[in-house]
Parts: C-alpha cells; structure tokens; sequence
C-alpha cells in the first residue's frame, strides 16, 4: 500500500487509528503487553494503569523485543495522534476523577 502511494517519495504524516498505527510500526497483534507505539505501557499492570503518570518513552522498535514483530515501516515521528482518541481518554479521566456524592 505504501509503495502504490509513493510514500518514500513524499513522506507525508500519517494520522490514523491506533490499531493502523501499530501494524505501520511493527506492533505485534492483539492482547500484548506492550501494546503502545509511543511509550513503554504495561497493558496488564491494572494498579499502575491511573496512579502512574509518566511512563517511559519507546527508545528503539527492535524486532523480538517488547511486542515488536517487524522493522517500522514509517517513523515514529510521521504520526500525528487521532483526535477522537485524545478526546476519548480526557473525558474517560474527567469522569472518573468527578465527585462520587453528588
């Protein structure tokens, strides 16, 4: 797909959902550990998931480690975040942060 686009002739930014994302980068399908593109994200540590605030960004998406399965085939700097899901997360912590007596 990215050959019958030219995209190596004119290197565009790619937004796109987060499951398109991950296969452009390599990410390994499914239920995954390590299933962000930008940071290093333990999908299955549920106590840390909405008390820690920084993680650690992705250095490398190296074959075999942490999820990744393939070479990237674009550059983690071509993607632009979806704004829907940025919207959706702002709004899930606002609810969950809101007053619970009313």
């Amino acid at each position: 797909m990215l050959s019958s686009i030219e995209y190596s002739k004119h290197s565009w930014h790619i937004c796109a959902d987060l499951k398109v994302i991950a296969v452009l980068v390599g990410l390994q399908g499914g239920y995954t550990k390590f299933c962000c593109f930008m940071c290093q994200w333990d999908s299955r540590d549920r106590k840390k998931h909405y008390i820690k605030k920084v993680r650690s960004k992705r250095q490398f998406l190296i074959p075999g480690v942490k999820n990744v399965e393939n070479e990237p085939l674009v550059a983690l700097e071509k993607f632009l975040l979806p704004p829907l899901r940025i919207k959706l997360g702002l709004m899930k912590n606002f609810v969950k942060e809101m007053d619970t007596r009313g």
